[in-house]
């Protein structure tokens, strides 16, 4: 569906939209610089096509994220951890 307000998008250079999607892991988790995740939201917002691949990604991502569990490590697990990190 194409949205009115979104920017028209070249697709005979899809370079822009390759180096895009070789980052979109790296973007969804905040892992950019935010010179360079700019660059990625700017390309999503201009890039119906790229911005389908990103929302795929971005729902997969969150679905994963929800279906693992919130519990954390026993503190004797962490403390023994935390000692054997320190005694590097």
């Amino acid at each position: 569906m194409t949205d009115p307000e979104m920017p028209i998008h070249d697709h005979d250079d899809m370079e822009e939209c390759v180096r895009a999607l070789e980052v979109v892991h790296a973007f969804l988790h905040g892992e950019l610089p935010e010179t360079e995740a700019d660059r990625v939201r700017h390309h999503l917002h201009a890039c119906e096509r790229c911005m389908e691949s990103f929302e795929i990604e971005y729902t997969i991502t969150e679905m994963i994220r929800r279906s693992q569990p919130t519990t954390a490590a026993p503190a004797e697990l962490r403390n023994k951890l935390t000692a054997l990190c320190l005694s590097l």
